[in-house]
């Protein structure tokens, strides 16, 4: 640990998709940056890195749980429309 001073230009809170955007952009520019991010565990003891809320639990995993919903349903419904699918269709995670 260093207790020496430290110089940013820049200093982001937050490592979520619009920290790192920020800390990216000021880096290609040339500035030095640093970047804090806190996470509280929840109540299961999960934690995640940089990437926020939103990459590691929110909207990209939801959005990957509301594809592979729509994606059964198509695969389903596709005798309808011409395709041989093999039954009964499996899934796993």
């Amino acid at each position: 640990l260093s207790t020496g001073q430290q110089d940013y230009d820049l200093l982001v809170i937050g490592g979520g998709s619009g920290g790192l955007a920020c800390a990216k952009e000021a880096a290609q520019l040339g500035r030095k940056v640093a970047v804090v991010d806190y996470v509280e565990p929840s109540p299961q003891g999960t934690k995640w890195g940089l990437g926020g809320t939103c990459v590691n639990v929110g909207c990209i995993p939801k959005k990957l749980m509301h594809q592979a919903a729509l994606l059964g349903g198509m695969i389903q419904d596709a005798h309808h429309y011409g395709w041989e699918v093999a039954q009964p269709i499996r899934h796993d995670w």
